[in-house]
């Protein structure tokens, strides 16, 4: 009895074993068939069921990952990888996915340390986890320094849903959109596997100005399955835009396009291949729908059309046999006959091992494009690049803040480098995929505050020309006060220093055996690169040289000061206060009418009372002596008897000063202080 018990006992545990093991496959094998079906929202459900009642095996988080990857939901993705590569079952391909995901999630540091972890793991890869790691740290630089771009979500052309392949047509705009929406016909409704959302279809986005007057659906050009994105040539009255059509799959590839689609009818998988389409806007309704000549739907998918300016080169994505990678950029160019030639590839300057899609070319012929093989920020990034077929300039990343961890796509450059709109799923949005606009904003250029004083001294030569003059002490003072601040001499004769705006300055210079010279400045600045220049011309002390002072009139018979030889007389006081070290006479004269005696008298009375005035002044009667002259030193034939103008007498009657010597214990000063 006992033993009949015992083997009654090992066969319930065994059938309980065989149940459990055989419950734990079907379950495996419904969600894994799922996932193979690209039904990724149900095959997650799928999983999710499964782990309640068992363990997830490694090869099991890697499917759940893929399928939370494939939705988009990286979030979750990363929760699950992050539990395998911590674990004993870790290879080194779980480590670049991972380390992949963390620079989509912008987590540039730890994707860092992860791209380290996977070239130790596999050296033979060490140079692509190189350019991956170089990439991250651009895109930290990136986001430290952004680009002068305003970027801003739309939400007026926002769902919760995916929102993208913004298009202009004439004032108006199209998008395409999975939103559920009341508008759209009868079954439109239905749910696409992959995301779990309706398929793509178009819409017409109506404006008043910048305003949406109505999101409506287009009939005519959405189908059963998806549609869009496309682009309007004005030139030939034609909407291109991308369909799917369902084929069954021959091949099934490891990592299908998110932008091809499938659905399943039996036992069998079915593929959605992208088309390109053409249609003609005739009365307001779009009319003779075209498939392009090169679509071929059994092989390959072709989609994302963009025209030239001209309207005669079309570019497209294809995954064709021959490319460089998942999928590529193509052209084709339009025969004399209206017809397009046969697709050509655009080359391996546009072209990676990755995925190059949703081109765009705006109104000046350059290229723009997404791409998750040249180097970026995580995801696909946007690239512009000019040329035309397949000659490019190496693509230029726009970088942040147009370009983020997530995807980046599917541009619409209404003004070339300065404004338009884009597709992203990064974080923050109204839906999976949103709308976004960009706006070149640069900040003000700055306020300058300073510009360069650039001073350049000469000599004033006997002949009148002039030559320069070096190792002259060079000053200025701010609005005429304060300590005299010295000029730099960069080479002989010229001097350079640093001033601030909307200031004033007086500029002066000194130099032994020279009257000092200077100018007073208003400094003005409208640039960054301002420069005032100042030139400081010196007349070399001559002693006993006479120099006559001009305008000084005394009244008939009078030597009192007048208002106006006062001006001419402060010029002299100047003059003195600026060049200390020198010892003047003041020396006055008359014409030859009148007697001698008489002109002698009254040209010395005039003399001392310039004199005086100067004294008076602030300057040492000891620095300067009164002399009168008289009629004695004419300087023209106006002697006694002959006859003159006034114009030639005038001449004679005279002040002037000349250098009589040097106090050489006065210190040169610069603008009257030391």
């Amino acid at each position: 009895m006992k033993t009949r018990y015992t083997i009654l006992k090992v066969f319930l545990s065994l059938l309980l074993v065989l149940t459990v093991s055989g419950l734990r496959a079907q379950s495996h094998a419904k969600a894994e068939e799922l996932m193979q079906k690209y039904e990724f929202v149900k095959a997650i459900e799928a999983y999710n069921q499964h782990f309640m009642s068992h363990t997830a095996t490694p090869e099991e988080i890697r499917n759940i990952a893929y399928c939370y990857m494939q939705i988009n939901d990286t979030e979750s993705a990363e929760k699950w990888l992050d539990k395998l590569v911590n674990s004993a079952d870790v290879d080194a391909g779980d480590v670049k996915i991972y380390a992949d995901l963390l620079k989509s999630e912008g987590k540039y540091t730890q994707a860092i340390k992860e791209y380290e972890k996977y070239k130790t793991l596999l050296p033979s890869q060490k140079d692509m986890a190189d350019k991956s790691i170089k990439s991250c740290r651009d895109a930290i630089s990136w986001t430290d320094e952004p680009e002068f771009f305003t970027v801003k979500n739309e939400e007026k052309f926002n769902s919760d849903k995916s929102d993208f392949g913004l298009m202009t047509f004439g004032d108006d705009f199209y998008l395409t959109s999975d939103r559920i929406s009341k508008k759209l016909p009868a079954g439109e409704n239905s749910v696409y596997g992959w995301t779990g959302n309706p398929y793509l279809k178009m819409y017409n986005v109506k404006m008043d100005k910048q305003d949406v007057k109505g999101i409506d659906f287009i009939k005519e050009l959405n189908d059963e399955f998806h549609n869009g994105p496309g682009v309007y040539s004005e030139k030939d009255n034609l909407l291109y835009f991308t369909r799917t059509k369902t084929v069954k799959q021959v091949q099934k590839t490891s990592n299908p396009d998110p932008t091809s689609w499938f659905r399943d009818y039996s036992d069998d998988i079915y593929t959605n291949r992208l088309e390109i389409y053409s249609a003609k806007y005739n009365n307001g309704k779009w009319e003779e729908i075209t498939a392009f000549e090169n679509n071929n739907p059994e092989l390959y998918s072709t989609g994302h059309p963009a025209i030239s300016p001209d309207g005669k080169i079309l570019y497209f994505v294809s995954d064709m046999p021959g490319g460089y990678g998942g999928t590529d950029i193509y052209y084709c160019e339009k025969n004399a006959a209206g017809k397009w030639g046969d697709p050509r590839n655009a080359g391996s300057v546009i072209n990676t091992s990755g995925k190059e899609v949703f081109p765009f070319v705006d109104k000046t012929g350059v290229l723009y494009f997404s791409s998750d093989g040249h180097p970026g920020m995580g995801g696909l990034d946007l690239f512009k690049a000019s040329g035309e077929k397949n000659n490019w300039s190496q693509p230029e990343n726009l970088k942040y803040p147009i370009n983020s961890p997530k995807d980046d796509f599917s541009i619409l450059v209404t003004e070339s480098g300065v404004s338009g709109y884009f597709s992203s799923n990064r974080s923050g949005g109204q839906g999976s995929d949103d709308i976004y606009s960009f706006v070149y904003s640069p900040p003000p250029p700055p306020v300058p505050t300073q510009l360069i004083l650039a001073v350049t001294t000469y000599e004033r030569m006997e002949n009148g020309t002039i030559q320069p003059l070096s190792d002259v002490d060079v000053h200025y003072h701010v609005n005429g006060e304060g300590d005299p601040v010295p000029v730099e001499q960069f080479s002989p004769g010229l001097y350079y220093s640093v001033l601030d705006c909307d200031t004033k300055y007086l500029i002066n210079g000194a130099k032994t055996g020279y009257f000092s010279s200077e100018q007073n400045i208003e400094t003005k600045c409208e640039t960054m690169n301002d420069t005032v220049f100042v030139q400081l011309i010196f007349d070399k002390i001559v002693v006993n040289k006479p120099i006559v002072i001009e305008n000084i009139y005394y009244d008939f018979d009078k030597w009192n000061i007048r208002p106006d030889a006062a001006v001419e007389l402060d010029k002299i006081v100047h003059l003195l206060t600026e060049n200390p070290q020198i010892i003047i006479e003041l020396g006055s004269h008359t014409d030859s009418r009148g007697n001698d005696k008489y002109n002698d008298v009254l040209s010395q009375k005039r003399a001392e009372s310039a004199v005086q005035y100067i004294v008076d002044h602030g300057i040492s009667k000891d620095r300067i002596t009164a002399k009168g002259y008289g009629e004695r030193v004419l300087v023209n034939k106006c002697d006694d008897g002959v006859d003159c103008s006034e114009e030639e007498h005038q001449m004679n009657r005279r002040t002037e000063f000349k250098v009589t010597g040097f106090d050489k214990n006065q210190p040169v000063i610069y603008g009257g202080r030391e």
